[in-house]
């Protein structure tokens, strides 16, 4: 099972990259799809990224790019993202949706 937050390697048109799911648990459990934020290892000064650790390496989650894909695109878990990251996630994310 899917859960929100975990870190994932994708495979993103034959080129695997790590993403963080970003979909709530419920959508993860009942749909073929998830949402996923890619981890780029580019910095750059954007208000809708967020830094993080990776492996020893840092990046930041682009929730500039987020998109649809398949649970099959999954290539393998790479752990799950400390809470106090994924608050910041969602936080971010409902500033960015604020209708």
């Amino acid at each position: 099972m899917v859960k929100r937050f975990e870190v994932f390697m994708c495979d993103s048109r034959g080129v695997a990259k790590p993403c963080v799911v970003v979909s709530p648990n419920e959508m993860n459990d009942t749909l073929p799809y998830i949402i996923v934020a890619p981890i780029t290892a580019v910095e750059r000064s954007f208000p809708c990224r967020i830094g993080v650790r990776l492996k020893g390496q840092q990046g930041q989650i682009a929730l500039d790019m987020i998109r649809a894909i398949p649970k099959a695109a999954l290539i393998e878990r790479l752990g799950v993202l400390p809470e106090n990251t994924g608050k910041e996630i969602a936080k971010l994310l409902q500033k960015m949706f604020e209708i």
